[in-house]
């Protein structure tokens, strides 16, 4: 690549004026570089090399500036890593990033020199395993902790608090042990609870229940999306271990704090849907015990959605967000699994969400004839996914279903019919009816009443497809006894081809409410069906 022997030739020279104007031409030129093929290893280490020795030597900061937004677009092609994942680099990136010790963020004048070096660590970081492993002993962690103690501190600018925090994200997704120093050591859960909330401008405020979302700046959302993410990472063991009071509390605080964000608006509609993507992500690691703080008393405000008393304004914000992510249709796994997981947690959590959920995804019943996964309704949504490709997908969809029909077998059938719920049924051991084992984890006093429709039409109702099947004319009706055994026998044969070559395999309920393969075939089906149940009185008598 042409010019850069000159650039080190000046480098070299320590001249600031030239340095300075050297680099910011080839960062002009080199801004959308995402891959430097014609720059030979050799070429490449001298620039690197010559770069670091400038940064260790004594210039201004605009210098330190310029020479860090190089070694950031070097940072970008990976061929460049085996000379910038090097304790070296790494040490003087973290030194002007103010990371390389707890406390030396005080000390550093200018914003604009640990903002680049906080970008050069995220893409190293990002793309070099070596790197990662640096960074768990190299004082890293210390001053990743040292500098989100100090995000409420008006002197820093937000650049630096941006990719201090997504620092911290990388980190904390990459590097388990690093993860686990954070949470344990530094109680990191907490720092970032607090910069959550001086981002949202609530922090030590005990009536944050109380309060109306505003409208926050795309600055705010990008910092606070960042934040829920890497708080994501550090709580990822909250539900699976016995947490102290403390903790407990804030946990409570974190459930409130994400309450009130999905409560917030953004300044488009992305925006929003990104912040909330990131809320409802963060919910699903919370305790099932602090789950009820997405929900508070209505009280005397009057506005918003209520039920029985209390305010479900979060809940409809969560719901509004699953039906927008149905109607979208794309990457289906990242995009409604989360969301999905957290409907069943908040449903399992606490019976005024389950019973205000229930109001909304499966109203009374009223139309009877139309399938149960056709609609514009949100039920009609729900079921379709039941039958879904992507297997986590359609598991999920059917276990939300599932809660709220309080695990009861009959009324899952009665909204989604008996085809559409037979996956879970099959995986539950429920295929053969009966209550199910989370059945009693459920009151039985919201019992549903059913519509006059209903009740009229539900003895027509078929529990397969789940509706009122349409008169159609019947194809024997016009056949002779001949022709139609004809046809029986014609079937069989074709079954027991399909059969013969493992195409199909005939299946029966077993004791255990799971399908099990019959190995004999259809012949053994039939002898099984004509088997008489044991007579367990007649046992008992004879003994």
């Amino acid at each position: 690549m042409e010019g850069v022997d000159s650039v080190v030739k000046v480098l070299k020279r320590r001249d600031q004026a030239e340095i300075c104007q050297h680099l910011q031409s080839f960062n002009t030129q080199h801004a959308k570089t995402f891959g430097f093929p014609d720059l030979q290893q050799d070429k490449r280490k001298d620039l690197v090399s010559a770069i670091l020795e400038v940064l260790n030597k004594d210039m201004q900061p605009s210098c330190y500036a310029t020479c860090l937004s190089t070694i950031r677009i070097l940072s970008r092609d990976k061929a460049s890593l085996q000379f910038l994942a090097k304790p070296p680099c790494v040490t003087t990136l973290l030194k002007h990033a103010g990371m390389d010790g707890a406390e030396a963020v005080l000390e550093l004048p200018e914003d604009e020199v640990m903002a680049e070096a906080e970008k050069c660590l995220c893409n190293i970081i990002f793309t070099s395993p070596t790197a990662q492993r640096l960074c768990s002993s190299n004082g890293c962690v210390e001053g990743v902790a040292g500098r989100l103690k100090c995000i409420s501190d008006p002197h820093l600018s937000y650049d630096v608090k941006l990719f201090a925090v997504r620092l911290t994200f990388l980190l904390t997704a990459l590097c388990i042990d690093i993860r686990q120093r954070l949470q344990l050591e530094f109680n990191v859960p907490a720092l970032l609870l607090s910069a959550m909330e001086h981002t949202l401008g609530v922090e030590n405020n005990s009536t944050l229940g109380t309060l109306e979302g505003v409208v926050l700046t795309d600055e705010q959302v990008d910092l606070l999306s960042e934040i829920l993410k890497t708080m994501f990472n550090v709580t990822l063991t909250g539900q699976g271990r016995q947490l102290d009071e403390e903790e407990l509390e804030r946990y409570k605080q974190m459930t409130a704090v994400c309450r009130y964000m999905l409560m917030c608006r953004a300044s488009s509609e992305a925006k929003q849907e990104e912040l909330h993507n990131h809320t409802i992500n963060l919910l699903t690691n919370m305790p099932r015990s602090c789950l009820s703080e997405v929900i508070v008393r209505q009280g005397e405000r009057g506005v918003g959605t209520e039920y029985d008393g209390w305010n479900m304004d979060a809940i409809m914000a969560i719901l509004d967000f699953l039906e927008r992510r149905i109607d979208q249709n794309k990457r289906l796994l990242e995009t409604l699994s989360p969301v999905l997981a957290c409907l069943i947690a908040i449903s399992r959590a606490d019976r005024n969400i389950r019973k205000f959920l229930r109001t909304k995804v499966l109203p009374p019943l009223r139309d009877v004839e139309t399938l149960p996964q056709e609609g514009p309704k949100l039920r009609n949504k729900c079921v379709r996914l039941m039958t879904c490709v992507v297997t986590e997908v359609k598991e999920a969809a059917a276990e939300f279903l599932f809660v709220l029909c309080k695990e009861n077998v009959d009324r899952l059938v009665k909204y989604t019919g008996f085809g559409n719920a037979a996956g879970l049924l099959a995986r539950r051991g429920l295929l053969a009816g009966g209550p199910s084992s989370g059945q009693d984890n459920y009151s039985s006093g919201d019992e549903e009443s059913d519509t006059e429709e209903y009740m009229v039409a539900r003895d027509k109702i078929n529990p397969v497809t789940g509706r009122v099947e349409p008169d159609r004319p019947n194809p024997l009706e016009e056949m002779t006894e001949e022709q139609k055994e004809h046809l029986f026998m014609q079937l069989a044969s074709d079954f027991d081809k399909l059969t013969r070559e493992g195409i199909v395999k005939p299946t029966m309920i077993g004791s255990d409410g799971r399908l099990h393969v019959v190995e004999g075939g259809v012949a053994e089906m039939v002898a099984r069906a004509q088997t008489p149940p044991p007579d367990d009185e007649e046992d008992d008598a004879t003994e």
